[in-house]
């Protein structure tokens, strides 16, 4: 078996060969072309095992040399020390140490999803995005206007019907007009945006309905959410079990601690779309004053046994997390008597 470690960027790839007892009897650099890669690809005769750290270009070269490999990994950069803490930095040295890495079996290899979910993580990461850039006009534009001595609240500056009234005041106070329609028209685009990836996540979303009316049932969670939600979770067997899903949403434990003594606090990592869907659902739900879920009501009874509002939400969150696998799994609807509501 031979180990072999890409270094690729956008023009050339530093390749590492190791035999089955861990030595170099290779290095090379090609570029990175599709057909400079199978040909070296097809040079090393027997089974052979490849390691490439996730970037840009990982998912290209994966499908290229795929079929003359025996297995090929994609691994995090984030958890390969030897590489990123090296004093010994440079595309040779990083190639060998993949390759060293590959060998010893210490590399963290990336989930890759099916290529219905990879589509659909396409169409909602596009959304998320358009959704920020919207905001973000939103906000240059009340700004301008700030700076111009007019304070706006609420939505009514972002409505067509009361656009040309801030407009004629901007002109009538001197500002500057055509800055202000720019600042509209670049408002309108990014509408237009998200109302253009909202229908091409209606269309990717289409052979999942089933998974998707399921996690709509949930209190607090949406069409947007369940579709993020079914995005990264696919089927809901992709995380084995409830600790790892609450570290991947974001929404575990951070602990450091030593000799019984230290401190926790809330997770600083984990997937940033499926914790902004898990804590909007838990805001939704501890907002709700009439608990009419057991959701609701597990909020509700933490609030009157002194749990602080902040962790009763994380909790609230995680809970949600757990009924959203399990709906996933089951192709079930919510239902409140699986819902344990003690705090």
């Amino acid at each position: 078996m031979k180990h072999i470690g890409f270094d690729m960027d956008s023009t050339t790839t530093h390749i590492s060969v190791l035999d089955d007892r861990g030595r170099e009897v290779r290095h090379t650099s090609i570029p990175t072309r599709q057909s400079d890669l199978i040909g070296f690809m097809r040079s090393i005769a027997g089974e052979k095992q490849v390691a490439l750290e996730e970037s840009q270009m990982a998912d290209f070269v994966t499908r290229l040399i795929e079929p003359c490999a025996t297995r090929v990994i994609r691994c995090l950069p984030q958890h390969n020390r030897l590489i990123s803490q090296s004093e010994k930095k440079c595309d040779r040295e990083d190639a060998r140490s993949l390759a060293e890495l590959l060998y010893l079996g210490k590399l963290k290899e990336v989930h890759h999803a099916p290529w219905m979910y990879r589509q659909l993580r396409e169409g909602v990461r596009a959304y998320w995005r358009t959704s920020r850039d919207l905001a973000r006009s939103k906000s240059r534009l009340k700004a301008f206007l700030l700076f111009n001595g007019h304070h706006c609240r609420g939505d009514q500056v972002f409505s067509l019907r009361h656009r040309k009234r801030y407009v004629d005041w901007i002109e009538k106070e001197g500002g500057n007009r055509k800055l202000l329609e720019h600042l509209y028209g670049e408002m309108d685009f990014c509408r237009a945006r998200k109302v253009a990836n909202l229908k091409i996540l209606r269309e990717l979303v289409k052979p999942l309905e089933r998974y998707e009316h399921c996690l709509t049932t949930l209190p607090g969670v949406g069409f947007i959410g369940a579709c993020t939600l079914m995005a990264y979770l696919e089927s809901g067997w992709r995380v084995a079990n409830k600790r790892r899903l609450w570290t991947y949403c974001g929404v575990g434990i951070r602990k450091h601690e030593s000799h019984g003594t230290g401190h926790r606090g809330a997770s600083r990592q984990g997937n940033r779309y499926l914790k902004t869907v898990l804590m909007t659902a838990a805001v939704a739900i501890s907002s709700n004053q009439d608990p009419n879920n057991a959701l609701a009501l597990m909020w509700h009874r933490g609030m009157c046994h002194g749990v602080p509002p902040a962790r009763a939400r994380r909790n609230l969150a995680r809970k949600v997390a757990v009924v959203a696998q399990h709906c996933l799994r089951s192709k079930e609807e919510y239902d409140d008597e699986r819902v344990t509501t003690t705090p």
